[in-house]
């Protein structure tokens, strides 16, 4: 079994704990912890910030960052990419939708800054954020690119899916542990996805 296989499985394990923990309601002291941790300093500014950023991971702003590269690899002649970077992003919506009609986890009862009206768990915005910019890193990471410039991005593409999900507490929309079981469900996904990816040569 490979390294890949092995993280895989140790995630998946990580995430059914996690769910599990959610279910009895044994993370609200982790998730007070955080939520006042992320709002300490909280203020219009930081409020505002937050709020741009959360937008980064709407549906909106994901489903046209998903056409604009549809659209580019479509352009470049790289049909592959562009049906990788769809379906992992596709997967990734209908399993966050699927396990919210399952868990059907109320959102927090805090300072809400957004208005939502779905289930809490697993973040909807974290799970397509680390699906869409993970994807994107691992297509970086395989490319040709300068050096200097694929640093650059993979840090970003690493960067941005933290602050989302940080923004998410912060505005009062979820729960740490929302945001730890979106990550988790999607890093799995990713996981699998380059996994058959690299089996099929698809690259």
């Amino acid at each position: 079994m490979d390294k890949k296989n092995i993280l895989t499985i140790i995630l998946g394990i990580i995430l059914i704990i996690l769910t599990i923990l959610v279910c009895l309601g044994y993370t609200e002291s982790f998730d007070t912890f955080c939520y006042n941790l992320v709002t300490f300093k909280m203020n219009d500014t930081w409020t505002n910030i937050f709020k741009v950023i959360t937008f980064l991971g709407s549906t909106l702003f994901i489903i046209l960052a998903c056409l604009f590269f549809f659209a580019f690899f479509i352009l470049k002649g790289e049909k592959s990419k562009s049906f990788i970077v769809s379906s992992v992003v596709i997967i990734s919506t209908i399993l966050n939708n699927l396990i919210k009609v399952i868990i059907r986890r109320k959102r927090p009862l805090v300072l809400a800054l957004v208005t939502e009206k779905s289930f809490s768990y697993p973040s909807g915005h974290m799970m397509a954020s680390v699906s869409l910019y993970g994807i994107l890193f691992y297509l970086v990471y395989k490319s040709n690119l300068n050096k200097k410039l694929k640093i650059f991005l993979e840090c970003f593409l690493i960067i941005l899916p933290i602050l989302i999900g940080i923004s998410r507490i912060y505005l009062g929309a979820h729960f740490a542990s929302d945001i730890l079981g979106a990550a988790l469900t999607s890093l799995i996904l990713l996981l699998i996805a380059t996994n058959l990816i690299a089996k099929k040569n698809w690259l």
